[in-house]
């Protein structure tokens, strides 16, 4: 009887530990799908691409992770905080950054004229990806041409 009970508790530890190993695997599917682009990054110039003009960015900071942006403000400029949605197409090398709202209240949806602030010329724009790399990233649209270091 007691090599039968040692049988079952055997048994029993086996069980748990794959079930342990299973949920261990199951959390680390969350790593970023696009690695490289999926991190932090500091916003250096805005240039407009009708004008040539280019303008230095005093630390507005972008955040990108898992299908969701956050785009701030850190330099006391006063221009906001906003969270968007993106979608990165690697094959076509775009990124479409849409749904705008203010981080304050994410009902509300960010004004146009304040994403300008970022280089942003809309709240739904799809910018074409120039150069992505470890530490250098440049996005351009029709209006603008933005470029960011990661940190």
């Amino acid at each position: 009887m007691y090599k039968e009970i040692r049988k079952i508790a055997r048994k029993a530890w086996q069980m748990a530990a794959c079930l342990l190993l299973t949920l261990c695997v199951a959390c680390t599917e969350k790593a970023p799908e696009f690695p490289v682009l999926e991190k932090y990054w500091k916003q250096e110039r805005i240039e407009d691409n009708r004008t040539g003009e280019s303008q230095d960015c005093k630390r507005l900071f972008w955040a990108l992770q898992m299908g969701v942006s956050e785009i701030k403000d850190l330099g006391g400029n006063g221009y906001g905080t906003f969270l968007c949605r993106y979608e990165y197409d690697e094959g076509a090398s775009t990124l479409r950054l849409y749904d705008f709202r203010l981080r304050t209240d994410q009902s509300e949806v960010a004004d146009e004229s304040d994403l300008a602030h970022f280089g942003i010329p809309s709240g739904d724009v799809t910018f074409d990806v120039m150069q992505l790399e470890d530490d250098h990233m440049i996005l351009r649209s029709e209006e603008t041409t933005l470029y960011f270091r990661s940190f």
